[in-house]
């Protein structure tokens, strides 16, 4: 049975469907609030009506549970699409939608163009999550095209998250999506969340990776047999510098992004391409503990092995999760509580339901929080209210401790105080300034070559063909019909080569969507006509997600 919430959402989104007014909704719900209740009952209401639901998930890890949930109530209605499937395993499944033998898809963006002759809903969970942008061409976002393909259907798209994406939020503060609201628990408490300043750690002289506080709760929770999620946000190591005594991070003082450290002794911005020397002392409070941020969940693993022998331990990760079931054992261990502690990445922390876990430790914060992309504060505010969210689902209250070098930070402080809106108003206006989208557009252009003086000189060809573009544009336009086109580069790729192959990237920013479209066109236009240029690998990707 719904609660009233819950309840008022349903009853909003079906009087529209049935009215056949086909909108697209942002359901902004706390982490427990039982948006996936509200997706079955909606979904239910559609097959009802004879017509079937495609349900996005961001990532294979995410599928077990929610396939569970979904089995349980609609049988075998239900089907499931993800990327360790063989490509005739997702044939078969593609024929089963053609033939009518289903009527419910689950799976990440490819899910999506599941061929089903009466589609009258689509769903998108955890609607914030980048794995819906593709890395490959075509670089098409899923929240756009599942749009685009509601349309095309006359079917409802719903969105769903606890941290909608800055992107998302601003259309429906536009009123181009209709924003519905799950503000409680449908169970349980929202957890008591504490900040701890790693610089005050260092201080007092604890080196350890668990603070002071962290190793205390462990000890309680280990000691009343409650379940325990450590986090860490990266599974490598993120490339930043920043001083452990203050915690001031170097940055490119053109971008705003943090610099990455190389191996040749130099900082480099991977957005317009400045570089400096790699410094040994802080220049803000003079400190030698200066370095490059490296920890992976194989050390905290082995450091949790160490300081609490007693407790059963499991890792999830890319490596421990390589197998076709790697994720549904290992959830399923923990769910079964054959394991205390589970160590692991971003994969453990989003939309998992485990009743016991009342303690969850962010070990490094920081370590999305200063990576080198304009979205950074926006995925580590998502990654610890979802980290935070997985504390005290059941009937026991959950403890969330975040550890940072910055509590400060704007993204963690709202992190802390669960506050999204506080978070979004700041982030929003951050965007406003340095001309990022929403509130501007942006091109990235990819220029790759297995020549390191042909990358360079065709990238410099691109740069010059695309200011020629937007110099012509202005000239044929009055000063009021203008719209400013920023345009940056050529400078390497974050990783400036792979596989032999030479990256660089030249950036394009304006409000005019369509100006962008243009010098796309005008670009590809050129690179043919110009024989030269005909070995010339150039790809473009509006609006990145990554890229840097």
């Amino acid at each position: 049975t719904l609660n009233e919430e819950q309840q008022s959402v349903v009853d909003v989104i079906e009087r529209n469907l049935d009215q056949k007014i086909a909108k697209t909704y942002l359901i902004k719900g706390v982490t427990g609030s039982g948006k996936t209740e509200v997706y079955m009952e909606l979904i239910a209401h559609m097959l009802a009506q004879g017509k079937q639901a495609i349900v996005l998930i961001p990532e294979i890890a995410l599928t077990f549970q929610t396939v569970q949930r979904f089995y349980r109530r609609f049988g075998s209605q239900v089907s499931v699409l993800h990327s360790r499937m063989s490509k005739g395993e997702r044939y078969d499944q593609f024929l089963r939608a053609m033939r009518g033998e289903i009527s419910i898809m689950i799976g990440p963006r490819s899910a999506l163009f599941t061929p089903f002759t009466n589609l009258g809903l689509i769903i998108m969970d955890e609607e914030h999550e980048g794995a819906y942008k593709s890395e490959q061409a075509p670089r098409y976002h899923a929240r756009e095209t599942a749009v685009h393909i509601a349309k095309m259907c006359g079917a409802g798209v719903v969105f769903g998250s606890a941290t909608p994406s800055v992107e998302a939020f601003y259309r429906a503060k536009k009123n181009e999506y209709t924003l519905l609201e799950l503000p409680r628990r449908a169970s349980g408490t929202l957890p008591a969340v504490y900040t701890v300043d790693l610089r005050e750690e260092l201080k007092c002289g604890n080196r350890s990776v668990f603070s002071r506080r962290l190793q205390e709760l462990i000890q309680r929770r280990l000691a009343a047999k409650e379940q325990i999620i450590l986090f860490l946000n990266k599974r490598g190591y993120a490339g930043f510098v920043s001083c452990r005594m203050c915690g001031h991070v170097l940055k490119c003082p053109h971008c705003d992004i943090s610099l990455t450290e190389h191996k040749n002794g130099k900082m480099v911005c991977h957005y317009c391409g400045y570089e400096q020397p790699r410094v040994t002392r802080c220049p803000v409070c003079g400190s030698k503990y200066i370095s490059g941020f490296r920890a992976g969940t194989q050390q905290i693993e082995e450091a949790v092995k160490k300081m609490y022998p007693q407790a059963r331990v499991l890792r999830m990760d890319m490596d421990t999760t390589a197998g076709k079931e790697g994720h549904e054992k290992i959830l399923t261990a923990f769910s079964a509580q054959e394991a205390d502690i589970l160590v692991g990445t971003q994969m453990i922390v989003k939309g998992h339901d485990f009743s016991n876990v009342t303690l969850v430790g962010v070990l490094a914060a920081d370590m999305s929080l200063h990576v080198n992309d304009f979205h950074a504060a926006e995925r580590t505010f998502a990654l610890l209210t979802q980290a935070a969210g997985r504390a005290g689902r059941g009937k026991l209250p959950g403890n969330v401790v975040i550890q940072t070098y910055d509590p400060d930070h704007y993204a963690i402080r709202t992190a802390k105080e669960q506050d999204y809106e506080a978070f979004y108003d700041k982030e929003i206006e951050y965007r406003r300034l340095m001309h990022y989208p929403p509130v501007w557009n942006m091109l990235l252009v990819h220029v790759t070559s297995p020549d390191e003086s042909e990358c360079a000189s065709m990238s410099q060809q691109v740069y010059d063909i695309a200011s020629q573009m937007i110099s012509h544009a202005d000239e044929n336009q009055s000063p009021d019909d203008r719209h400013l086109i920023q345009l940056i580069g050529p400078a390497d790729a974050t990783i400036a080569k792979v596989n032999d192959i030479y990256r660089k990237v030249i950036y394009m920013k304006t409000s005019d969507y369509a100006a962008l479209i243009s010098i796309k066109d005008g670009i590809e236009q050129a690179v043919k006509a110009d024989t030269a240029m005909k070995n010339a690998n150039i790809s473009f990707d509006f609006n990145p997600m990554s890229g840097f």
